[in-house]
Formats: C-alpha cells, sequence, structure tokens
C-alpha cells in the first residue's frame, strides 16, 4: 500500500512533473528525438533477434510476412520474367514432375473417396439415412467421418456488420457469406440489447448458436467478431483457438479495422489467420483406417484397356485404309475416296470398268474385312492394256483357233467366220485400230461374196491391204537375185493381189500396187540407189509373171534405209496398195 501510496503522490506532484519535462522534454520529445536519430543502428543490432524471440512466442511473424512476401514476388515476377526464368529454369523439370505426381496421387484418392462415398454399401447407406434425416448428405458424411470439423469461419465487422473476410474447409468460400454474417450480427445486436450488462460491467453477446446442422461459435473482439460453423461435437480447444485469432487480428490489423469505411480489401491476408481456425479431428476408426484406393485404379484400368483398344483399332483401321489406296494399281479400277468413318468402317468411292476383276473379291485377297467396307461403285470405260486384252479374250472364246498375244490375234479363219471377228472387235469400247489387232490372221477359202454383200467385201478388202502393205522380200547383200524364199514371198504377194483387183472390180474401185526397193548403208548413196531400183524391178517382173497387170505395178527405189537397229532387214522390197475412188458406170 505504502509503494501505491508514493506512486499516486509522485504523479500528482507539480515540481516532479515540471522536472519531467524539463529532462524528458513535452511528452517524452527529448527521448523520442535520441531514438529516432539512433534507431537504424539500434534496430540493427536487434532486428533478427526480435523476429526470431516474436515467432517462437507466437508464430505470427510468418502468418504477417508470408502476404508481405507473395506481394513481393507476384511483383517481381510482373516485373522481371526473363530473370526469373533463368533463375527457375534448372529447377522447373523436377517441379514440373513432382507437381504431376502429386496431382495423380491426389486424383485417385479423391477418386477413390468418391466412389466409396457414392458407389459402396457404406455410401448408398449413408445416402439413404441422411435423406431420412433431412440435412444434406455432405454434412451426413462429415458427421459420420469427423469427430468434429471447423467448416467454415467467418470474420466480421462488429460496428457495420459487414463481412471482412471468410474461409471454409474446401477452400471455397459460401455463396451467402454476406447474408449470413448480417444474420449474425443481428442476433448478437438483439442478445446485446435485451440483456443488462453483467457484473464487470461487460456487454452479454451471443457465444454459441446451435443448428441441426451445424453449431455456430461466435468470438467477439472490440472492432471484429469471428465466427465459426462447426459440425460434429465440438471440444473446447476449437473455442481456445478462435480466441487466439481473433486476439492475433486485432493485434495486426487494429488500425485497419478502426478506421474501416466499407472497404474489405485490406483484409484479404488474414486467410493465414483463419486457415489456423479450420480445425478437425477423425473418429478413431476413420484415423486407424488406411484407406485403398482399389477402386480408382480399377476404374483407371478399365480406362486404360478401353484407350488401349481404341488405339488398336484405329490403328487397324488406318492400316486397312493404306491397304485400300493401293486399289489403284488394279488395271480399270480408278479409287475416288477412300476415308474411315470412326473405328467401325471405311467408305470407299471407286470407278470400275466391267472386265475389271470384282472390288470385293480385291478385298478378300488383301484379308480386308468386308463388313467393314462401305461400297459405291460407278462404270466407266478403261483404255489400260490389260482390259482390252480381257475384251478381247471373251471375245475370241468363239474363235478356239485364233491365239491372243500383245493385242494381237493370229490363227486361220474363213472369210465369214472374220467378218463375224472383225465386227466384234471394231464393237469394243475403245478399240481405235482393230486392222493391226487382226492383221496377222490368214483367211481361207474361195471367194464367194455377192455383189450385194458390200460391207463384207469392203472388210475383205481391208484385210487384203493389210496382208499387203505388211509383205516384204528380202535379198542378200549387193545382189538383186531372187532366194527361193524370196520366190515364195513373191508368190503370196501376187496371190494377195489378184485377190484385192478382183474385190475391186466387184465395187468398182481402182487400185494399183507400188513396189519399193531399198538398201542398207554400205556403199556410196548413188550405188544404193541404183541397187535399189534393180530389186524393185527385179519384184515387178516377178509379180507380172505371175499375173499381176503390169499397169498396176510401179516400181520404185527410196535408196539407203539408214536405221541401225534394221541391220540386213534394210536390204529388201516392200509392197504399198494404192486406192482410188470408185469408177462410174
Amino acid at each position: 500500500m505504502s509503494t501505491q501510496g508514493s506512486s499516486n503522490e509522485s504523479e500528482h506532484d507539480p515540481q516532479l512533473q515540471e522536472l519531467r519535462k524539463i529532462l524528458f522534454g513535452k511528452d517524452n520529445q527529448h527521448i523520442t528525438q535520441a531514438l529516432r536519430q539512433n534507431a537504424r543502428a539500434i534496430v540493427s543490432e536487434v532486428f533478427s533477434e526480435a523476429f526470431k524471440d516474436r515467432q517462437d512466442k507466437d508464430g505470427s511473424v510468418k502468418k504477417v510476412m508470408a502476404p508481405l512476401v507473395d506481394k513481393s514476388v507476384e511483383y517481381s515476377v510482373s516485373n522481371r520474367k526473363e530473370q526469373f526464368v533463368s533463375y527457375l529454369y534448372p529447377i522447373v523439370g523436377s517441379v514440373v514432375r513432382k507437381s504431376v505426381t502429386a496431382f495423380l496421387t491426389e486424383f485417385i484418392e479423391r477418386t477413390n473417396q468418391l466412389l466409396e462415398n457414392s458407389l459402396t454399401i457404406k455410401g448408398l447407406t449413408w445416402r439413404f439415412q441422411a435423406r431420412q434425416a433431412g440435412i444434406p448428405y455432405a454434412t451426413y458424411i462429415a458427421s459420420q467421418t469427423f469427430n468434429y470439423r471447423v467448416e467454415q469461419v467467418f470474420l466480421i465487422h462488429r460496428e457495420t456488420g459487414l463481412l471482412l473476410n471468410t474461409l471454409a474447409y474446401n477452400q471455397q468460400s459460401s455463396g451467402d457469406a454476406d447474408l449470413i454474417s448480417s444474420m449474425l450480427t443481428a442476433i448478437n445486436d438483439f442478445v446485446s440489447d435485451s440483456f443488462r450488462p453483467n457484473k464487470d460491467g461487460h456487454e452479454q453477446g451471443l457465444d454459441i448458436v446451435k443448428t441441426d446442422d451445424f453449431t455456430l461459435v461466435l468470438k467477439a473482439g472490440p472492432s471484429a467478431i469471428l465466427v465459426a460453423a462447426v459440425t460434429g461435437n465440438m471440444p473446447q480447444k476449437v473455442a481456445n483457438q478462435l480466441q487466439q485469432t481473433i486476439e492475433e487480428i486485432h493485434t495486426l490489423y487494429d488500425p485497419q479495422l478502426r478506421e474501416f469505411k466499407g472497404d474489405a480489401s485490406a483484409f484479404a491476408d488474414c486467410d493465414q489467420q483463419l486457415a489456423d481456425c479450420l480445425v478437425s479431428e477423425l473418429k478413431d476408426s476413420e484415423k486407424g483406417k488406411e484407406s485403398k484406393p482399389w477402386m480408382a485404379w480399377i476404374i483407371l484400368l478399365f480406362i486404360a484397356i478401353g484407350a488401349g483398344y481404341y488405339s488398336y483399332k484405329l490403328w487397324q483401321i488406318q492400316s486397312y485404309v493404306h491397304q485400300i489406296s493401293s486399289i489403284n494399281q488394279e488395271a480399270g479400277i480408278m479409287l475416288v475416296r477412300a476415308q474411315r468413318n470412326g473405328i467401325k468402317d471405311i467408305s470407299i468411292d471407286v470407278l470400275r470398268d466391267p472386265h475389271a476383276e470384282e472390288v470385293n473379291n480385291w478385298l478378300a485377297e488383301q484379308n480386308i474385312p468386308q463388313e467393314m467396307v462401305r461400297l459405291t461403285e460407278k462404270p466407266y470405260l478403261s483404255l489400260e492394256e490389260p482390259i482390252m486384252q480381257s475384251r478381247l479374250s471373251k471375245v475370241l472364246v468363239q474363235f478356239p483357233s485364233l491365239t491372243l498375244a500383245n493385242n494381237s490375234i493370229s490363227g486361220e479363219l474363213d472369210q465369214q467366220q472374220y467378218f463375224d471377228l472383225r465386227n466384234r472387235v471394231q464393237q469394243l469400247p475403245g478399240m481405235l485400230d482393230s486392222g493391226s489387232v487382226l492383221g496377222k490372221i490368214s483367211v481361207t477359202g474361195p471367194l464367194t461374196l455377192q455383189m450385194d454383200d458390200v460391207e463384207n467385201i469392203q472388210t475383205l478388202i481391208d484385210l487384203k491391204i493389210s496382208q499387203f502393205n505388211g509383205a516384204s522380200i528380202e535379198f542378200a547383200s549387193n545382189s538383186t537375185q531372187l532366194t527361193p524364199e524370196a520366190q515364195d514371198g513373191i508368190g503370196t504377194v501376187a496371190e494377195i493381189g489378184k485377190t484385192l483387183l478382183s474385190l475391186a472390180k466387184q465395187t468398182k474401185q481402182e487400185m494399183s500396187f507400188i513396189v519399193i526397193g531399198a538398201s542398207d548403208a554400205k556403199g556410196t548413196r548413188s550405188y544404193n540407189e541404183v541397187l535399189s531400183i534393180k530389186r524393185a524391178q527385179t519384184v515387178k517382173n516377178a509379180l507380172q509373171m505371175r499375173g499381176i497387170p503390169a499397169d498396176k505395178l510401179n516400181a520404185v527405189g527410196i535408196g539407203i534405209i539408214d536405221v541401225p537397229a534394221a541391220g540386213n532387214g534394210a536390204r529388201k522390197v516392200l509392197f504399198n496398195v494404192i486406192k482410188t475412188h470408185a469408177t462410174q458406170p
């Protein structure tokens, strides 16, 4: 008592007060100025130790520094991107790998939890019981899994009732947070106004509000109220944590709370403090249970099998499309389009000559399932050699004595058979030169054509002209003498010529023949020209002796045939028919 009395007397002693003003200055001005002059040196001596001591005391340093560090890093990244990239480049790879691994692990765990809570017997039972109780399924799960859990905390300005910040267990703010804060403030104001002050002179306030789904715990400070929504049986340590947090918020944000005008952005950084309130405790059965995500692995296995099956079918159908593109190499088939439809079938459009191979047969040869192919086929006429050979082969089925090689028919036919064959060949699509195709056919039998068979006679004339023009007589080197082989050849040419003259007479046409002599390149040009004329004249004389009138024969020499590939074949006599218009009766 004596100490307190002396202290009170010193505080009211005017002389002592005046002495303090002289020594310390008004409002301790001299001490403040001295501290300011040496503040940097003084603070630098104890700065690190003070930070450590305060962190060890209540852990508030990291909570205050975390938002500042976040903003500093954000500013540096925004303004110094290139430097940050160079700093982070060596560790980005490992960070990405760890992040992907963590994501997959969390994804599997969440998937397994979802499946266990939804697809298992226990999950279905809980869903049924939650519906019977008339509460949300998520709330019922929390009640069955946790002894207690703080679902969400609200920081509310006491005077205005406005929401300053909120944080939820699932990291998502409630859409009705403002409505809830206003309701809580109204309830608290009602209780404060309805009851008298207690013995200590403090206002009475609402500390706990119980509902069917959760318990609301309120801790009030001078300028703000902290509200926590708790499910389960809440222990006292939750209330203690809320009280500690509201005191810490008042310590850190006292100026912002006292000067609050409706802008809550200053409290965006208090998530660290609010996060300390989101505490929970699992039930003993849940603590001891090690969850094995076997259902998630089974679903992922099915997904992998499905993806593998799809990839295989896609590869298979793509290989079929590639095989089908080679159908263009088949004669008489032209591929217009080959397109896959998903992994089930292929649509192909082709142009096909009627004499070409059947497309379905070709698909079977390539081991392509026909049920996977939707074929659209349109006809067209092909002039490819294999197709022309196929058309001629079908015509020659009626003429077994003939053979076909290199688009040329050879063999013997009588006149009527020849006429039939020629008409059929000329009617074949794409047949432009039937004479070269039929040139090697020998026509046997006497001429029995009548004058009214003009078309048949003309056909025979064309055949004989082709045979006459294709004939040749060969000579030995530097010789004009006819060999026995040459005599036989002249006999054949003479028969053809006489037949032509007879046919021309029936059709009232004029015909004459040119006998053309030639030589090789050996010797002088003038000598070879004379030699070629002598050879032509020798053959002309031989034809006259075999019954062809002299006025129908004209012998000429063309000299040298300077074609190296001809070889000895240049020493010969060639023939040509000159046909003029029909004579007038």
